[in-house]
């Protein structure tokens, strides 16, 4: 019996060690800081283990292959800012269209702001956010779109309730109604924006919340631990961010009851070709300094 026990909780030890060693591996292989110690636009660093409010940046990057061939840097196509508040429970999510007019910090000119992360990674598309929101960005993750379908496949799935109704890519989709999405259904219903009641590209911004929440939703569930190994994997594949491991437990000790109340709202504005002769959307400033206000009043600023 004793050696049952012993070979048991050595069994034990193993399987600590393993998961202790596939968490730092992934955390080294995701870890990208900034090239600062803080916001500009804040007088010092947020203390995420005291559960202090801030704010990150999400970008979904294409980096297929013809582009990469083409010389051509990462694009990011979905963008991102929540602020997160724990003692509010609120976290607020605002989707910035990819081809918002903006100015690019460091690069001295006005384009869309996807074309920020290509000319300077996440630290140059961190700080035109900034430049544009006037909200201070405490931390970014990058998720390579090219990836987000098998790491949805690994966790089992996601469940969404659906925006609008339409078909796209033999699937069908109706609104109000919830579904279970496989990583393929998933990529249908986050792309889709010129079928028919799909919404354009606002209907598709809010349908990237919509997934990225579920996909949340599922990595902190108590059933992805049963996939443990497969979701280091593809987290360690597939994501970027200047969050250090110890601060992702923090943010996973600390930050739950954010997700009581999850408000999804859209940067307002109209598209039109400019006078560089370049297709923008261009901002509404009432909207824009509503969703400023309202992200700074989630962080207590």
């Amino acid at each position: 019996m004793l050696r049952i026990i012993a070979v048991l909780f050595i069994l034990a030890v193993i399987a600590i060690g393993y998961l202790a060693f596939k968490l730092f591996a992934v955390g080294g292989a995701i870890h990208n800081p900034l090239n600062r110690e803080h916001s500009e636009l804040r007088s010092g660093t947020v203390d995420l283990g005291k559960g202090e409010p801030f704010t990150i940046a999400l970008f979904g990057v294409d980096s297929n292959a013809e582009r990469a061939s083409a010389g051509g840097g990462e694009r990011s196509d979905t963008i991102m800012l929540l602020s997160i508040n724990p003692d509010k429970k609120t976290t607020e999510m605002v989707s910035i269209p990819r081809d918002t007019q903006a100015e690019i910090v460091g690069r001295g000119t006005t384009e869309k702001i996807n074309h920020a992360y290509a000319y300077g990674g996440a630290d140059m598309a961190v700080k035109t956010l900034e430049k544009l929101m006037d909200v201070p960005v405490d931390h970014y993750a990058t998720v390579d779109m090219d990836g987000l379908q098998d790491t949805i496949d690994t966790v089992g799935g996601i469940d969404v309730v659906s925006n609008a109704t339409f078909s796209a890519e033999g699937y069908q989709f109706t609104q109000g109604e919830q579904q279970h999405l496989d990583g393929e259904a998933a990529m249908a219903f986050i792309r889709s924006r010129k079928e028919e009641g799909a919404g354009g590209d606002f209907g598709r911004q809010e349908r990237q919340q919509l997934v990225l929440q579920g996909l949340a939703n599922k990595l902190t569930s108590v059933s992805s631990l049963t996939n443990f190994n497969g979701i280091m994997n593809q987290l360690g594949e597939n994501v970027q961010t200047d969050l250090s491991l110890s601060e992702l437990n923090q943010i996973r000790s600390n930050y739950s009851d954010a997700n009581e109340n999850v408000n999804r709202h859209q940067l307002e504005g109209s598209g039109g070709i400019q006078s560089d002769g370049v297709y923008y959307f261009v901002p509404d400033e009432n909207s824009k300094a509503q969703l400023t206000q309202q992200l700074r009043e989630n962080l207590g600023l």
